[in-house]
């Protein structure tokens, strides 16, 4: 086992261990799953057969103080008898210590002995459980079962932790008192000791009444009632002010008789959450974590794999829990991973800090090599005016060369160096348009002028120069400012789906169409609405388009009816529309409707001089302040930037990201695109090749080359060479012959001889290991060949990759 694999697993052990020790922990990440499975699920519509009539305190009101006479729940059960109800659930617990209803507990006991189907409710008082056995120190009985023992009870207790439990049976001393839930259930069906509830809707998806609605219901005999035939109905309080209410996904407050309408429904359909695999699954999952970092990772760090590892579990207990109701405990898949993840960040970029250090300071060494060209440059300039005529031309050519050198040099010296800023009272920054250029001022002034008017405004431009921006500018400084501003670009969608995101949709105008959809034009009214790639819109499309601008009427997909709306409709093309219009793409009744006024943003080619303070401004979006080299500064002012400012924007933060990398805030040439950088900097590998050719390869040649290039140390120029010599052979499509001939720059048969046994000296000892292993993947093969990898520059392993690639194929 390699020592990645090895980090990974006691880090996971350690977060197993602490996990099951502070078992809090696991055990909310998991209900709030749960949850959130439920709350993606949807609502479940209840079971039918359960009727809830709930006291609110509306009703509290109108029937008299708390507590209510018992003579309005003697009425309660006789009406519901007459209509033939199965069971009657009295969950309010009807205490005994209120002397004044002593009068009416006779009027309720015969009415409950009448009716042979009402179950009161009981309550417990402290519950003990070991393991899933519930045991109470007291049981409290409601008064009518004080007066005849022989009406049922059922305790109304549950236990609340994550989640909430109900104890479907409790023991006292030799009594066993079952739940409320289980009475109403009846006789002759199989429990579990306990339930944990599934709150599966709202608890207004039961069929319910109000205590006063339902007995106006009774008083004018409604025909509704009927349907209450052979229904359990349970009575309960409302009121938050005088009943329990808990929080679920669907409910904010959900009222004590709600949640055991829920236990009923739950042990009916056989929904409620099943745990009782919980504790099994926490080892299992954790063996399927351990199993993981030791099957699926090798000595380097996949990260893809955590994708899997993350969703594929979650996807299994999403599942079970949806159709099993089965709870299981993720967290340990979860929450051992995350930290393995994070620790495996973290080993990555020590990794390749190691990999820096050791290194040369590249830029000190050029820094010195400039300095001794420009000693030697003024030496031969002195010798140069004494030197006969046959040495002149020999000293020129010198000359020449070391200038050439010292140029080279001097470019990566300005690549260390941070390029000054001078700002000045013409740099302006409107609303993210950045700019000191005289066109971008011409267009922010129009900008200005047409903005607090309700003219329709065609941007024109090319693709990245800030159309967009602009667009929300004149939205800013509108009447409409206040109101919304939507933009949607034509070519991201298709025509239907278009037409239905601007417009709208009924219910069943297509397939797919479940509900009511509001188009963006009802969404932007009095506000702006910003259609972004005008030209690419169909026709028929832009037939519609024109009836909202003369209009302001369109109708929605599906629908007979007319809408209308007040929106700024502001466009944007990067094509030319008047030649579209003569190639019959585009309608020109649409073209004169929407270019009331016309303000075309200039191209970053035609504003050179914003260049600079738009880089400047991407420099500094974040909260470190990035600076830009003389070098950088001469390469972005000198590129054609076809992509406008969208392209700058995104080369600044692929910049940023090399700069994070190696923990600076000089954006250097290194950090731009290869197409970017026309410069001719001079890099450490030209002059190791350099220096070698110059040696003819021969076999001192790489220690003679270190000591040339300022003492540096011996391994780092050969590791260099190695790497060039990988990157010259994957560029030429691994052609050896071409190869030899790229690096050796000599038509020699003894320097053609040397660099080709080190090319295939090095070829060689790959091929070795890849043969090796041959019927590994890729990445296995790689860890296995790390010491091919651990002194070779970062730069360099990309064409390593690429070598060990093609072997696999030719094997």
């Amino acid at each position: 086992m390699n020592r990645n694999t090895l980090i990974r697993l006691l880090i996971a052990f350690a977060v197993i261990a602490g996990l099951i020790l502070f078992q809090k922990i696991p055990t909310s990440v998991d209900s709030f799953l749960l949850s959130s499975f439920n709350s993606i699920a949807g609502e479940q519509k209840p079971d039918t057969s359960i009727v809830i009539i709930h006291i609110t305190s509306q009703d509290i009101e109108r029937l008299g103080p708390w507590p209510l006479k018992r003579s309005y729940y003697a009425l309660l059960i006789n009406a519901l008898s007459k209509y033939r109800v199965k069971t009657i659930g009295l969950e309010v617990f009807l205490s005994s210590k209120f002397v004044s209803q002593a009068i009416y507990d006779r009027v309720l006991q015969r009415e409950i002995e009448k009716a042979n189907d009402v179950i009161l409710s009981s309550i417990a008082g402290s519950i003990y459980r070991k393991n899933d056995v519930f045991t109470t120190d007291s049981l409290s009985f409601p008064s009518p079962k004080l007066i005849n023992v022989n009406i049922p009870t059922g305790h109304i207790n549950f236990v609340q932790d994550d989640g909430i439990e109900i104890p479907l049976e409790i023991e006292n001393q030799n009594e066993i008192e079952k739940a409320f839930c289980i009475r109403l259930l009846g006789e002759g069906r199989f429990y579990p000791k306990k339930i944990k509830i599934n709150f599966t809707c709202s608890w207004n998806k039961f069929d319910n009444y109000s205590l006063v609605e339902f007995l106006q219901l009774v008083q004018t005999n409604d025909p509704k009632l009927n349907n209450l035939k052979n229904k359990i109905v349970i009575i309960g309080i409302s009121d938050p002010q005088l009943a329990s209410v808990f929080v679920t996904n669907f409910d904010e407050q959900l009222p004590g008789v709600a949640l055991h309408a829920f236990a009923l429904d739950n042990l009916l359909n056989k929904t409620y959450i099943n745990d009782s695999f919980y504790q099994l699954s926490k080892y299992l999952l954790s063996l399927f974590v351990v199993l993981s970092i030791i099957l699926l990772f090798g000595r380097n760090r996949k990260f893809s794999y955590y994708s899997i590892l993350f969703t594929a579990p979650l996807l299994i207990i999403f599942f079970l829990s949806k159709f099993y109701y089965i709870e299981l405990a993720y967290s340990f898949v979860l929450i051992p991973l995350i930290f393995v993840f994070i620790s495996d960040i973290y080993f990555t970029v020590v990794d390749k800090k190691n990999q820096l250090s050791g290194y040369y300071n590249e830029s000190q060494l050029l820094k010195n090599l400039l300095v001794d060209k420009e000693k030697t440059l003024t030496t031969l300039e002195r010798k140069l005016n004494t030197a006969s005529e046959q040495k002149t031309e020999r000293l020129l050519e010198k000359i020449e060369s070391l200038k050439e050198d010292i140029e080279r040099l001097k470019e990566n010296e300005n690549d260390q160096k941070e390029a000054e800023y001078c700002e000045t009272s013409f740099e302006e920054n409107f609303l993210g348009l950045v700019y000191k250029s005289t066109k971008m001022k011409n267009v922010v002034d129009l900008i200005k002028k047409s903005a607090p008017t309700d003219a329709t405004i065609l941007l024109t431009g090319e693709s990245g120069t800030g159309k967009e921006l602009a667009a929300r500018a004149i939205h800013a400084l509108s009447d409409r400012k206040d109101k919304k501003f939507i933009a949607i670009n034509c070519t991201a969608l298709t025509e239907s789906l278009l037409e239905s995101e601007l417009f709208g949709h009924v219910k069943g105008a297509f397939t797919g169409a479940i509900a009511d959809k509001v188009g963006k034009f009802e969404l932007a009214n009095k506000g702006t609405i910003f259609l972004d790639e005008i030209g690419e819109t169909s026709e028929s499309f832009q037939v519609k388009i024109l009836r909202v601008l003369q209009s302001g009427e369109y109708d929605k997909v599906g629908s007979v009816n007319t809408a209308i709306t007040d929106v700024r409709v502001i466009s944007a093309t990067n094509k030319e529309l008047k030649q579209l219009i003569n190639e019959r793409k585009f309608r020109e009744d649409l073209y004169y409707r929407l270019n009331v006024i016309n303000i075309n943003m200039p191209s970053l080619r035609e504003r050179k001089e914003d260049i600079e303070s738009i880089a400047r401004y991407f420099c500094h979006c974040d909260n470190k302040k990035y600076k830009l080299s003389l070098s950088v500064l001469q390469s972005l002012n000198d590129y054609e930037w076809r992509g406008n400012v969208r392209e700058l924007e995104s080369t600044i933060s692929r910049a940023k990201v090399f700069c994070d990398a190696e923990n600076r805030d000089l954006i250097q040439l290194d950090d731009l695109p290869e197409e970017i950088i026309k410069s001719t900097k001079l890099n450490f590998e030209d002059l190791v090749l350099e220096s070698l050719r110059s040696k003819m390869f021969s076999h001192s040649s790489i220690n003679e080359t270190a000591k040339e290039l300022g003492t540096v140390n011996r391994t780092l120029v050969a590791e260099n060479f190695r790497g060039l010599s990988l990157k010259i052979l994957v560029k030429n499509d691994f052609d050896l012959q071409s190869t030899i001939l790229t690096i050796a720059a000599s038509e020699k048969e003894e320097v053609l001889r040397r660099v080709k046994s080190k090319i295939e000296t090095w070829i060689e000892n790959i091929k070795k290991d890849v043969e090796i292993n041959r019927h590994s993947e890729f990445e296995e093969i790689k860890s296995k060949l790390s010491s091919k990898y651990k002194n070779l520059p970062q730069k360099y392993h990309k064409y390593l990759d690429a070598v060990i690639k093609k072997m696999q194929q030719d094997n």
